[in-house]
């Protein structure tokens, strides 16, 4: 039997969101089926097909991906949000189609998805593209501060897996550790200075999370912005250098350090891989990102032996529900209440909705399952669901 005082928090309860991509205003305009379906993780780089971009070719498309996850959320909700009781199939192609664009035509309806339907009372976006953006909407987006691109700018020639170089994206030309290290510096205060409330890495995209212990002098080997002529270890040592120079700013300008754990290149990406990093600057608050997926038993255990790691269980249950529900159990068992947060993930609205979906039936399971095996009482479950939902990220993606 579900208890009613929880179910009331899960479906009334303000959320801030510890995650998500969404896109500007100017990507949000002429909104299609075809244009959201290529902006979500139904799109070709995370299923590996090609994504529909008409009603002829979706049939064949669904049924190799109908049974992901990530397209089962979103159809959910197209379904709530556009009043359509049918599945998605060619022949139903034109109906969502239509009430995708005539939302849109509302220019403010991206907007009214996320702060009305999904009750997100701030999300803190991380935009890839405008690294540390509000997207011109403070009063909804905390921005993050992705720091890829200064683990990139050694030379001219060198990108992170979104093209940037700090160098490039910064119009300098150093060759100079203690210079390079002075412009990170910089940047991570005018960010402080202009809303950011995290740092954000995505490493795992194109290299090992690992982060080895090296030296300034080490580090200065590869840095050569005309070209250099390091090894593969000297710019390993260059990034571990810099990332470690990231953390300690992490700490002293009381930003926390949000890390994307688990899924990415897949080599050296499980949440174990940063034990020393974590180890070395406990002055320094880690944020592992998705549970660290597959490897979700690397990051219980960071969680049960260090004070200063937070559970970010964002996309995790969008990835799959079912390793949602075995870990926020065992989260729940190994580590404070007070450390575990939750975020959409998502580059649109719908996609977001779809994430909420998924991830409040994952946590009204699990919590209605501790309740009725006497591990919570009710009022510890419903204090742990406001918890979640909005107090620990409120209070560790500090507004300033």
């Amino acid at each position: 039997m579900r208890s009613k005082k929880l179910e009331e928090i899960l479906l009334t309860q303000p959320i801030v969101s510890s995650h998500s991509h969404h896109l500007p205003d100017e990507e949000q305009r002429g909104m299609t089926l075809a244009k959201m379906l290529a902006n979500a993780y139904t799109a070709q780089k995370w299923l590996g097909l090609p994504t529909p971009t008409k009603a002829i070719e979706v049939d064949d498309w669904l049924s190799k991906i109908c049974n992901r996850s990530f397209y089962v959320w979103l159809e959910r909700a197209l379904q709530y949000l556009y009043d359509i009781q049918e599945p998605l199939s060619s022949r139903t192609w034109l109906v969502y189609d239509e009430r995708i664009r005539e939302a849109y035509q509302d220019p403010q309806w991206h907007l009214s998805l996320l702060q009305g339907t999904c009750k997100y009372e701030r999300i803190a976006n991380d935009s890839p593209w405008n690294p540390g953006s509000d997207l011109g909407h403070p009063e909804l987006f905390s921005p993050v501060f992705r720091i890829n691109s200064f683990l990139c700018g050694y030379d001219k020639d060198a990108r992170d897996s979104n093209g940037n170089n700090a160098q490039l994206l910064y119009k300098t030309q150093i060759d100079d550790m203690d210079d390079y290290i002075h412009l990170l510096r910089k940047k991570v205060e005018e960010k402080k200075k202009t809303g950011c409330t995290a740092l954000k890495s995505a490493i795992a995209y194109f290299r090992p999370i690992h982060v080895a212990p090296a030296s300034k002098k080490q580090a200065q080997v590869a840095l050569n912005f005309a070209g250099t002529n390091g090894t593969d270890e000297d710019i390993r040592n260059f990034q571990d250098y810099v990332f470690e120079q990231i953390c300690k700013l992490s700490a002293e300008f009381d930003i926390p350090m949000q890390i994307h754990t688990g899924l990415g290149k897949m080599n050296q990406t499980n949440a174990m891989q940063i034990q020393g990093l974590v180890s070395r600057n406990p002055e320094t608050t880690f944020i592992l990102m998705h549970g660290g997926y597959p490897w979700t038993d690397d990051y219980a255990g960071l969680l049960f032996s260090y004070r200063n790691v937070i559970a970010d269980t964002c996309w995790l249950p969008h990835i799959s529900p079912s390793a949602a529900y075995r870990t926020l159990h065992e989260l729940m068992e190994v580590c404070d209440l007070d450390r575990v947060v939750w975020g959409c993930d998502t580059w649109t609205s719908e996609e977001s909705f779809g994430a909420r979906i998924a991830f409040l039936q994952v946590l009204s399971t699990v919590l209605n399952e501790k309740i009725a095996s006497g591990y919570f009482s009710e009022d510890l479950a419903c204090s742990f669901a406001k918890a979640i939902l909005y107090e620990n990220a409120n209070r560790i993606f500090k507004q300033h």
